[in-house]
């Protein structure tokens, strides 16, 4: 079996053959080839691609860190379920160690959404997210969810919790004048979204771009969370507020609007169970722009090359969201 260098790699390597064995496989046949890695101070995880002496070709993925076997089991459960009800959505998991946090599934030939977006025109962008509407509405009709009506009080209030903790130095936020400023402006609409109905699904639970990846026809989701289940707003915000931060031309996004209307009407043609006045996405999606504000480092030299990207990103779309700042 081939082998690759690194201390990650090396402890994938290591789980192989007792993976190998749980699907009949002879583990010494296979080599291994580099498809994906992550090692910062929260998160080390490896993927490999496994190439059979037959061409078969499968992902080997270990996770060092977190340590939680918990949180993996319930990962592990949630692509399971996926699986079984969505089958042709999700790359077939063959193996898992819950101890070792280690994994075997299926390989598709497909590119992150978030690759396919990046700097393409805004028509094929509407394209793509058709195409990611689509298998999301498909997941989300695969398992168990009900009509209800919208709460958003949940939000409003885990917000002003936020708010309350950025106004007395309890959290750190970047420009924390204008971020409670915005957050104001988004509680005061809450009537806006009252005695409305929406849909509930099992969600993914971190439903960004690069957990979807797509080929030429087919669409596949990646690293189910367990999500609850909870209104459909919540996966969708979380995808779009991604798009829009990253990759969606600001200047196509009217005042007040959190994405290009070509791109939101393209998302909805595909996803089909609720348009984009739906309750849960008008409030999650402007709350996900907030909740991406608080999630990065508040002073700019302790920004990473990503996260100074996605800080520019969710400037400029919050003066489009909330109002030029003032």
């Amino acid at each position: 079996m081939g082998m690759i260098a690194g201390d990650l790699a090396a402890a994938a390597l290591a789980q192989w053959p007792s993976l190998a064995g749980q699907i009949g496989l002879s583990a010494a046949a296979w080599r291994a080839a580099p498809l994906a890695r992550r090692e910062d101070a929260r998160v080390a995880r490896v993927l490999l691609r496994m190439i059979g002496p037959d061409g078969r070709q499968l992902v080997l993925k270990h996770q060092a860190r977190p340590v939680d076997p918990d949180k993996f089991e319930t990962q592990i459960a949630a692509h399971l379920a996926a699986q079984e009800g969505f089958a042709e959505g999700v790359p077939a998991l063959l193996a898992v160690d819950l101890e070792t946090q280690a994994s075997v599934m299926d390989y598709v030939a497909a590119e992150p959404l978030s690759t396919l977006l990046d700097g393409a025109p805004l028509a094929r962008q509407a394209a793509l997210l058709r195409r990611a509407g689509a298998w999301l509405g498909s997941y989300h009709r695969a398992l168990p969810g009900e009509a209800r009506v919208f709460q958003p009080k949940h939000t409003i209030r885990f917000l002003g919790t936020v708010m309350e903790e950025v106004a007395t130095g309890a959290r750190q936020v970047g420009k924390p004048e204008r971020f409670l400023a915005c957050a104001e402006a988004l509680c005061a609409e809450q009537a806006r979204f009252e005695g409305r109905h929406t849909l509930t699904a099992q969600t993914h639970g971190d439903l960004h771009m690069r957990n979807l990846v797509l080929d030429e026809t087919r669409c596949w989701g990646l690293d189910f969370a367990g999500g609850r289940v909870v209104p459909v707003g919540h996966d969708i915000a979380r995808l779009l507020a991604d798009y829009a931060i990253l990759h969606a031309p600001k200047e196509a996004i009217a005042a007040g609007e959190v994405m290009p209307d070509a791109a939101l009407a393209g998302f909805f043609d595909g996803y089909g169970l609720v348009g984009p006045d739906d309750p849960s996405v008008q409030l999650l999606l402007r709350n996900r722009v907030l909740a991406e504000w608080w999630g990065l480092p508040a002073r700019a030299e302790d920004r990473g090359l990503a996260q100074a990207r996605r800080w520019a990103g969710v400037q400029a779309l919050a003066a489009r969201v909330f109002g030029p700042l003032r």
